[in-house]
């Protein structure tokens, strides 16, 4: 499909359709109509993703009144290169660029009113911290300031993230909610009021206000609930099992991405795979029953020809385009020896693009090709798969990286990076002409699977692949299987983890395809992809394991305080112990007049520099747990930020209106801890 952008003279007009005659690939049809297509299948995957929060709904901080109160979607056309003003950050009312700019955090997200919604969309806080470095990477000297009120950079390197963008000058994390105060008719500028705890309430004068939106269900979400016959949650997105949030409340349908609720890319990426294994389980019985082996046209020996080189340049949007200057790589290119062709491509990855380089060998009879774009370590194969459709040897392929190797390392030295990704793609070019045709051979591969560790990842991830058909070896390194699992009772939700980990482990040991070793250690371990072999010592003595396909799932361990006199003290416990002492109902603990939790003990520090992501929620959950058996405890729960992103919010507030107490405090001023006498005991 070829996308066609909404200002088309033609579908406004009826006038041009110059699009519709150049065409090669007659991709574009503009007289096409709709067509049924009914398409019969086993298993479906629900991934509508998410609508952005329109703030103009309700009129929030003067969107769609004031031209420089923008979204930050907005804001991300503004930085791409594909943008209205091809990637130069201009304010809507005079196109100048904005020195001094405010990013308004939660809008649409952690609201209970009217129109809001009362859960964290879970991305904001870190694509903020995004714009804001790509913001200084245009205009070193802009002033951005961000209005927030939890830093929520729990995901994997965004707390170091964070700390990159607190670092650069010129930026401001200010705490306080805000308001828009109006908007200077001369200047167009927009004021904001705000409150610390140092200066009280101000006003304070901006060029542009960007507010950070949050993420809606998708449209017609109720339309398509009602189609497929699944559950909604409350919220609107999909309703899914707690022990698997790929599974819709109907059998056979499944869900990724974003509709399982607010997440960022990585973890869609994540549920995508767990959708895909999840259909592979529930359609085993028909694999390999519809697969048609892909025809590749004869290829053409050209080992003795005269190299004839084609290098495509990508723009790769603003990644390469922003900093290189492409046309001039693709002229220096021209001049290279044994390069007879070179051009420049958007995005070369693209199916059109890809499709366009088939072409471009047969019509021009190259017999090498350079791409100067991005990796090769993700897109080498797809490349070498467009030299093969144009029946060339897939080995007569250079890939030459100017993105990581490059632009995204010379981001500020334009003319410097285009100088060196013209070397760069010299170089591949000279390498090219010197390259042999290869043959790939077919090897045998073992149809086993290795799992390390027996925690509910684990167990979970050796029943899908039994269940699909395999041999799985499974290792634990302790005596039984379940991981810090069996030291949680309860979640957040309320779901009893015990009874689902006994399940599990059931299922497990039943499971006449998984072969299960405790009290594991791994000796050694050897072979190359499909063919492995590990040395195995455990319960049952020295064992050697081959397999062709291994899953690392060893999980991770509690954090052993140092401080706040833990060992010294048995009134100081850790969360998972506290949630222990809880299920076992110790009286000494639920009959406490007054408890404290201490949130980033060990983390979100110098060795440690990451955010742990469970620890809100457990302390949350622990103290909803608490006052439920003991309404009249004292429980405060000191903090530097509430990262109880998604749904976990809702619970946040409840614990908020439940009385437990919640105290801030910085890094560099951390709480103190003192042992004082008990009555009954020193």
């Amino acid at each position: 499909m070829t996308y066609i952008d909404e200002s088309c003279l033609y579908l406004k007009e009826k006038k041009c359709a110059i699009c519709e005659g150049v065409c090669k690939n007659d991709a574009i049809d503009l007289h096409q109509e709709a067509v049924k297509v009914e398409v019969k299948v086993g298993a479906i995957v629900l991934s509508p993703g998410y609508e952005i929060f329109d703030p103009e709904l309700r009129g929030d901080y003067g969107y769609g009144k004031m031209e420089n109160v923008v979204t930050s979607l907005d804001f991300e056309r503004l930085l791409c290169a594909t943008g209205p003003h091809e990637g130069e950050v201009l304010r809507p009312s005079d196109k100048k660029h904005p020195h001094k700019i405010a990013w308004i955090q939660c809008v649409g997200s952690r609201q209970v009113a009217p129109g809001g919604n009362s859960y964290c969309s879970a991305v904001c806080c870190t694509y903020t911290q995004k714009q804001v470095i790509l913001t200084k990477d245009h205009d070193a000297e802009a002033e951005c300031t961000i209005f927030h009120n939890d830093i929520r950079s729990y995901g994997k390197d965004f707390e170091p993230f964070y700390h990159r963008t607190e670092q650069l000058p010129g930026i401001r994390f200010i705490r306080s909610y805000v308001s828009i105060g109006k908007e200077i008719p001369e200047s167009k500028n927009v004021t904001i009021r705000y409150a610390t705890a140092e200066d009280g309430v101000k006003e304070e004068e901006f060029d542009m206000v960007v507010l950070s939106v949050g993420l809606n269900p998708p449209a017609e979400v109720e339309k398509l609930a009602a189609m497929y016959g699944i559950e909604l949650n409350s919220h609107g997105f999909c309703k899914t099992n707690p022990v698997n949030p790929i599974e819709t409340s109907r059998p056979g349908i499944f869900v990724s991405g974003a509709f399982q609720g607010p997440m960022d890319i990585p973890e869609s990426v994540f549920s995508a795979s767990g959708a895909g294994s999840q259909c592979g389980e529930f359609l085993d019985h028909r694999r390999g029953k519809l697969s048609k082996e892909r025809i590749y046209p004869p290829e053409k020996d050209v080992a003795q020809e005269e190299a004839r080189v084609g290098v495509f340049v990508c723009h790769c949007g603003a990644n390469i385009g922003r900093v290189v200057d492409v046309p001039a790589v693709v002229d220096y290119c021209l001049t290279l020896d044994n390069v007879v062709y070179a051009t420049e491509q958007l995005f070369s990855c693209a199916t059109d693009s890809a499709h366009s380089i088939t072409e471009t060998i047969r019509e021009k009879g190259l017999n090498r090709v350079v791409v100067a774009a991005c990796s090769p370590r993700t897109l080498e194969p797809l490349f070498r798969d467009t030299l093969r459709e144009a029946g060339i040897n897939q080995y007569y392929f250079e890939m030459a990286n100017i993105r990581e190797h490059c632009s995204w390392v010379h981001s500020r030295e334009k003319e410097d990076a285009t100088q060196k990704a013209k070397d760069i793609t010299r170089m591949s070019v000279a390498r090219v002409c010197h390259l042999l045709p290869l043959q790939e051979i077919d090897l045998p591969v073992n149809r086993a699977a290795l799992v390390v560790g027996g925690g509910i990842a684990g167990m979970t991830c050796a029943l899908s692949i039994a269940n699909q058909g395999h041999a799985v070896y499974l290792l634990e390194k302790d005596t039984d299987l379940g991981g810090t699992a069996r030291r949680i009772h309860y979640t957040l939700d309320g779901m009893d983890v015990q009874a689902y980990l006994h399940d599990l482990v059931r299922k497990v040991y039943q499971h006449p395809s998984i072969h299960v070793y405790t009290d594991a250690i791994i000796t050694e371990a050897a072979g190359y992809v499909g063919n492995f072999a590990t040395k195995v010592k455990s319960e049952r003595g020295v064992t050697e394991i081959k397999h062709g396909a291994a899953v690392i799932a060893v999980g991770a361990d509690e954090y052993k305080p140092t401080e706040y006199l833990y060992g010294e003290d048995d009134r100081v416990l850790t969360q998972l112990e506290l949630g222990e002492q809880i299920a076992k109902g110790e009286e000494r603990l639920i009959n406490a007049q007054s408890l404290v939790m201490i949130q980033c003990v060990g983390c979100r520090q110098a060795d440690r520099d990451y955010c742990a992501r469970v620890c809100c929620s457990h302390a949350i959950k622990n103290a909803l747990k608490l006052k439920e058996l003991n309404p009249q405890m004292e429980i405060t729960i000191v903090f530097r930020d509430i990262r109880t992103y998604g749904f976990s919010e809702d619970y946040y507030r409840e614990a908020s209106n439940k009385d437990v107490k919640f105290i801030r405090y910085e890094p560099d001023d951390k709480p103190r801890v003192e042992a004082v006498e008990e009555e009954g005991r020193p």
